[in-house]
């Protein structure tokens, strides 16, 4: 198949008719073949259009990791219409900012979960839901929401479930209805970003997304007698493109998790015989430290990839070592490049992963240039990197002025993040751009300085921020994560940092945390490390 051209739905066809009876996803008790899949995402997109969904439509779906979050998903390619996926840990303002700037026409949506009261928080959102009909909702709140489905198949005035969904298709399909053909072209997804500094954005993807997750696919030598671990939130990118596309494109098998807890994750893989796993490195660790805890058998793994922060080297070995990877592979993207921009070869040196190093996968641009003029930069000089081509988004939904801030006239997607290539065409990443610090003159980059911390026994993770000093401009604050039983005093570490970097680099101020605050991804929230470090150093600084 020609996956320039080709439509995500056409794609579930093909696999489903090669493979009718080959399990495409399993979770939470259920397990879905491709021929169930392809007949499933049929009568929801007809039972969708019931509701007066149709091509260009936005659908929001709030709901875990599971086969029905895919079914859905297929669906809204089904129609053309554009799949919405809301955080699972959201509380209802950000709910409610989401299904707004989506222009959102139904929430599909989890009863409880987690002991979380999703329905009462939607029901603070939607006050007019119960006094409505389904499909024929009016609420000022949200003026383009027109229906509330459960994933379950509960009672609720003014609601109905995807049950009911799938039999109001049932009975469409078999009166002979059809849908229009989705285009090549149709938006599929809109990806919201973190709203660390603000409103989330949202990343506007299409079916080309398939172009990327077939370049994944290669460089990590992906198959159709693959199992696919599932436990990135596939309303993060990392878990759309790189776990339910590549299952949809090539037949392999998806796991699903509906939560990360490393004790069932390693039962899992040992259970279901999962092949490919992938995360951030805390994932990595979690991992290490439950095996290490309870033995399991998961001889099955193959390969995996590790992104979204610094590998040290401690982690790199461990992990290649105590979970029998074959290949452990570093990957760079983000939310608008669809994941993944550069990879580390299958068989790459360590020296290589562990320098978080990698080359483009695809026939797209990546360049490191000038921030302020957009010039190349040489190589071995650090720049702000920017890529060009098939894997950037269409844009940020409804937000034409930050579209154009963050894709330059020429096509460039200004990455904000900071990288080298050097003379083997390998691109390292070496931070922010607004991550970076100036201290008495000199750039500091905060992922060079964490990398080199992370290097010293005591420390499992570092996180670096810059913060004001009266005679240098900015400093560097050391948050650190010990590994357990572990001492450290801040005097004595900043002594041995001057035998491993320059005086400027040496954090000036040190703080020792139990775990850093996290998105409900994994990742480190650095925005709220930067507070609370510059709230320390006011009140007299620490360590």
């Amino acid at each position: 198949m020609d996956w320039t051209t080709a439509t995500i739905g056409q794609a579930l066809r093909d696999t489903a008719a090669r493979t009718p009876d080959r399990i495409a996803v399993t979770g939470l008790g259920r397990r879905l073949s491709f021929a169930a899949l392809d007949q499933d995402a049929d009568r929801l997109a007809h039972g969708l259009a019931a509701l007066g969904v149709g091509r260009g439509d936005s659908v929001a779906l709030w709901m875990t990791n599971c086969p029905d979050w895919v079914s859905v998903w297929m669906a809204c390619v089904r129609l053309g219409a554009m799949l919405v996926p809301v955080n699972t840990r959201f509380k209802p303002d950000e709910v409610a900012y989401i299904l707004r700037q989506s222009d959102a026409r139904v929430l599909i949506g989890m009863d409880r979960f987690w002991d979380i009261d999703y329905a009462g928080m939607i029901d603070a959102l939607v006050p007019s839901l119960a006094a409505s009909a389904p499909g024929g909702l009016q609420d000022p709140a949200l003026p383009e929401l027109r229906a509330v489905v459960w994933w379950e198949a509960v009672s609720r005035p003014g609601c109905t479930h995807l049950q009911a969904l799938r039999e109001e298709g049932e009975r469409r399909l078999a009166r002979g209805d059809s849908l229009p053909p989705a285009q090549a072209d149709d938006p599929v997804i809109i990806v919201y970003t973190s709203g660390t500094t603000g409103h989330p954005k949202g990343a506007v993807h299409g079916h080309r997304v398939m172009r990327n997750a077939a370049n994944v696919a290669r460089v990590m030598r992906i198959g159709a007698d693959d199992i696919i671990l599932g436990h990135m939130p596939f309303y993060h990118v990392a878990g759309a493109f790189t776990a339910v596309i590549p299952m949809v494109m090539l037949g392999c098998t998806l796991v699903t998790l509906a939560q990360w807890v490393p004790d069932e994750a390693l039962d899992t893989i040992a259970r279901e015989r999962v092949t490919i796993f992938g995360g951030i490195p805390t994932h990595f660790i979690d991992c290490l430290d439950a095996i290490r805890r309870r033995p399991r058998d998961v001889s099955c793994l193959r390969s995996a990839w590790i992104g979204g922060a610094p590998v040290t080297p401690d982690v790199a070995l461990a992990a290649r070592a105590e979970l029998g990877l074959q290949s452990l592979q570093a990957v760079y993207g983000m939310t608008e490049t669809t994941a993944a921009t550069v990879f580390s070869e299958h068989d790459a040196p360590l020296s290589v992963l562990c320098e978080n190093k990698g080359r483009p996968i695809g026939e797209f641009e990546v360049a490191v240039c000038d921030p302020a003029t957009g010039a190349p930069r040489p190589v071995g000089e650090v720049g702000e990197v920017r890529v060009r081509g098939h894997l950037v988004m269409q844009g940020y939904y409804r937000n034409p002025q930050a579209t154009a801030e963050a894709i330059t006239p020429d096509g460039w997607f200004r990455t904000g993040d900071l990288g080298q290539f050097d003379a083997e065409g390998y691109l390292k990443i070496t931070g922010r751009l607004k991550e970076m610090f100036i201290v008495g003159g000199s750039n500091a980059y905060p992922a060079e300085i964490e990398r080199l911390l992370q290097a010293l026994p005591e420390i499992r993770q570092a996180v670096v921020v810059g913060v004001p000093d009266r005679r240098l401009g900015e400093v560097g604050f050391a948050f650190l994560q010990l590994h357990e039983g572990a001492r450290l005093d801040a005097a004595a570490l900043r002594e041995r940092c001057r035998g491993q970097m320059a005086d400027y680099k040496v954090p000036r101020h040190v703080a020792v945390l139990a775990d850093f605050p996290r998105t409900s991804t994994g990742k480190i929230q650095r925005s709220v490390l930067q507070a609370m470090a510059r709230e320390q150093v006011g009140q007299g600084g620490a360590g």
